[in-house]
């Protein structure tokens, strides 16, 4: 199956974990109420050794694991290239960050690209919205060329539909603007917009040279050698080498960096799995583990010496995927059945046992809104398997006395589970599963994939059900139909992350007034509007959210457990 629009991506060390494509939105996506009770432990927004730059040491390397799937993409508006390990992790230190997050989640410009901003949200009464952006003069592409309006405009024209043969993984909010154009200077950005748009400041988090984006040619296949790319890139560091073979991406300081000299001299990235990862952490070849998910990886980090474990919440989230276009699952009270025979609570505490974060309430019974986002309520339909085999009953099925599941017509109840045998989460998760589906009548079968391969069945359809993360964003509301929107064209291409790939006609009803609704309050109403359906509709199981936890050597600083906060890489070094 071709896929067009999908906004997929991976995380480090086998963590199995996509991406929203927003990386910022408007002021009034989040913060505000917890959602937990004041009696309750709640986790830190972030937790990290934060010392001023200019008392860390000059130089050192810094040496980090990302998934075991080495990039074959490194252009982040690309489909393939969407990955949080190439769009985030890497990006961070070689490409402009406009937006620095604080940890409560609001934001302000950076200054090493933006002097300014000025958000018009009433419109000025030809234009729905104007944002203005005004550029730091001194910012520039690694060929020494400004960056400028025109680049901006061009990746309003790549991602918005414009130019034929490029696909980004997202068009929400590019659509909306009408216009993107240079002001009083080439440094000056202004975008005027045909309809409102809450989350604006998702769309301009990053931006890429129109050298770069504007042709189909350059677009697909200019950056999938980084070191040839280096002239699409602007950041504090730049490729030095890249061995595929090797797996291994090394950077180093951008003699063209305008901004204050980075700590680091270098900074490597391994492609490596979960094992090794934590291993090489454990013997010093690893600098850094983000996001230990297991009590076996935690317990080995431990062991080195020099270990500083760090602990935040974040907006990462596990769940189960159901496709509904596999054999019983395109039955809706299956699902449900389903559903209601999944004890999360006891998922939740099986994969987090062993870890610090165990005894935190760290349930999830929303889509789209963590329990410490303001909007936040729990939709959930809660664990009742007596209610899940009444409702198997009602829809025909019938149970075998002799092997324990229901049939139907003669055929046995029962779907696959896409496990990665090694994985701690999937394969814990997929046990758990086939036994609480045994205890309601239904079978559950493992259909085993290497773990680079895991998401070739995910986007193709090749799988009944399954686990993976999602890593969601600051401003959650602005990728509702990225997920949960119609998931494919006229010709049956899938053209978004609706890996459940069903069509839910109340969900895309939903989603323009969610994008265009300036109030937040209501546009809060309307999400969660939308999240009552989907547990109605069961696409997507929520199953609880994870800490960041980290691990790092001691002398290590500005590195650490966020869940919005941004730590420019620039101010990452070692204590002296």
């Amino acid at each position: 199956m071709r896929m067009k629009k999908a906004g997929i991506a991976l995380v480090a060390a086998g963590a199995l974990t996509l991406s929203a494509c927003s990386s910022g939105g408007s002021n009034g996506g989040s913060g505000g109420d917890p959602g937990k009770g004041s009696d309750e432990k709640v986790l830190p927004a972030s937790d990290y050794n934060k010392v001023d730059p200019a008392e860390l040491a000059d130089g050192g390397t810094l040496r980090l694991a990302i998934s075991d799937a080495y990039p074959e993409q490194f252009n982040p508006s690309h489909v393939d290239g969407n990955t949080v390990d190439v769009s985030s992790t890497i990006s961070s230190f070689i490409a402009p960050v406009n937006w620095v997050f604080d940890e409560n989640g609001g934001f302000d410009v950076n200054p090493a690209y933006l002097e300014s901003y000025d958000a018009n949200l009433k419109g000025d009464g030809e234009n729905a919205m104007v944002i203005t952006l005004n550029l730091n003069p001194d910012s520039k592409w690694n060929d020494g060329t400004p960056i400028t309006a025109a680049d901006y405009e061009a990746l309003w024209k790549a991602c918005s539909g414009q130019v034929e043969g490029i696909s980004c993984p997202s068009s929400d909010g590019w659509t909306q603007i009408k216009s993107i154009e240079a002001g009083d200077s080439p440094q000056q950005v202004i975008a005027k917009y045909s309809e409102e748009y809450p989350d604006w400041s998702a769309n301009f988090s990053t931006v890429q040279p129109a050298a770069g984006i504007s042709d189909p040619e350059t677009f697909n296949t200019g950056w999938v050698d980084p070191v040839e790319a280096n002239k699409f890139f602007a950041g504090p560091f730049r490729v030095a080498n890249s061995n595929a073979a090797q797996k291994v991406l090394t950077l180093e300081r951008n003699p063209e960096w305008w901004g204050s000299t980075p700590k680091l001299e270098t900074v490597t990235f391994s492609s490596l799995n979960q094992q090794a990862t934590t291993s090489g952490f454990a013997n010093g070849e690893i600098d850094a583990i983000n996001f230990i998910v297991d009590a076996a990886s935690y317990e080995t980090a431990q062991n080195r010496p020099d270990a500083q474990i760090t602990m935040s919440s974040s907006v990462q989230w596990r769940h189960f995927t159901f496709n509904s276009r596999a054999g019983a699952l395109q039955d809706k009270a299956v699902r449900q059945a389903i559903q209601l025979g999944i004890d999360t609570k006891d998922i939740a505490a099986s994969d987090l046992s062993g870890l610090p974060s165990q005894d935190y309430d760290l349930n999830l019974g929303n889509h789209f809104f963590m329990p410490n986002q303001a909007g936040y309520q729990d939709n959930s339909v809660g664990f009742d398997p007596e209610a899940a085999t009444a409702l198997l009953e009602d829809a025909g099925y019938t149970m075998n006395e002799t092997s324990g599941y229901y049939e139907k017509d003669g055929q046995e109840l029962g779907f696959r589970y896409l496990r990665i045998p090694g994985n701690a989460a999937n394969e814990n998760e997929g046990a758990m599963l086939m036994e609480m589906m045994k205890d309601i009548g239904i079978k559950v079968t493992y259909q085993d994939v290497e773990g680079q391969n895991f998401f070739k069945h995910v986007i193709g359809g090749e799988y009944d059900a399954t686990s993976f993360a999602w890593n969601g964003t600051p401003y959650p509301m602005a990728n509702v139909g990225q997920i949960y929107g119609n998931p494919f064209d006229d010709e049956g291409n899938l053209v978004n992350s609706n890996f459940a790939g069903l069509k839910v006609d109340k969900v895309d009803e939903l989603i323009p007034q969610i994008a265009a609704e300036t109030d937040v309050d209501k546009r809060r109403e309307l999400t969660n509007e939308a999240d009552k359906v989907i547990w109605d509709e069961v696409m997507v199981l929520p199953l609880y959210y994870r800490a960041n936890i980290t691990a790092i050597p001691s002398n290590l600083a500005n590195y650490g457990s966020t869940t919005f906060e941004t730590l420019l890489t620039e101010n990452i070094g070692y204590t002296k």
